[in-house]
């Protein structure tokens, strides 16, 4: 069974999903190092749990959205090893047409609240996830078969 996560972004530091989703990079893409991710706790996350196939939401911080969904394609990395983690290829990934926003889409995720921490990677709960996929299906009903193809049915 895949483990869910969230992996934020403010793009006001510069950087934003759709570098990594307009990417034609053939292969798995590098995502988060050491001076980008700082958070003790999403550091931990990356080098001890996060595994190959792991689903993560990409969103972004700052205008408070889900853009987008892709698979891990390796496992988590500790620091000195350059990325720590790598996603699937973007023609694999899925960018949503309609994203998903804080409020009322992610108002059930507790790691969207602040009692979670601001760490850039956050676990999300398989029944949170469920619901989730629920809401980007029903918000996203021409990506539904590609939503199905990278989460699985």
């Amino acid at each position: 069974m895949p483990k869910y996560w969230v992996f934020k972004i403010n793009t006001k530091r510069g950087w934003e999903f759709g570098r990594y989703f307009r990417s034609r990079a053939p292969g798995p893409y590098a995502m988060g190092d050491e001076g980008w991710i700082k958070s003790a706790s999403s550091l931990r996350y990356l080098r001890e749990e996060v595994r190959r196939g792991d689903v993560f939401l990409c969103y972004e911080t700052d205008r408070k959205q889900v853009v987008g969904v892709a698979r891990a394609a390796s496992d988590g990395r500790d620091v000195g090893m350059g990325s720590l983690v790598d996603f699937c290829p973007p023609r694999e990934a899925v960018r949503l047409e309609n994203p998903l926003v804080r409020s009322p889409d992610l108002n059930h995720i507790l790691a969207f609240t602040p009692s979670r921490g601001r760490g850039t990677v956050q676990r999300i709960e398989p029944d949170e996830f469920s619901r989730l996929r629920r809401t980007m299906v029903r918000k996203n009903p021409a990506q539904a078969q590609a939503l199905d193809r990278l989460l699985g049915r």
